[in-house]
């Protein structure tokens, strides 16, 4: 009996959160976690567009195309 009694006074002694305490701290930890999500999806749709630009950029369409000058007869007997 000794043993369930100091179990039960340190119960009444140590702090409990009230349901209305759960209540707050979850509407307080709602809006963090919120925002938190629209910032990633934002910043995931930020670096999906850059990774396309650059494809875009790597890809040539907007790049000059070169051509290569005639080879004349007096270049290919230095080459050879």
């Amino acid at each position: 009996m000794q043993p369930s009694n100091s179990l039960e006074s340190d119960r009444e002694s140590s702090p409990t959160v009230s349901s209305g305490g759960i209540s707050i701290l979850l509407s307080l930890s709602t809006l963090p976690v919120v925002v938190g999500l629209l910032a990633l999806k934002n910043v995931s749709q930020f670096w999906q567009q850059v990774g396309r630009d650059s494809e875009e950029i790597f890809r040539g369409d907007r790049l000059p195309l070169l051509t290569e000058p005639p080879h004349t007869s007096s270049e290919s007997n230095r080459e050879t």
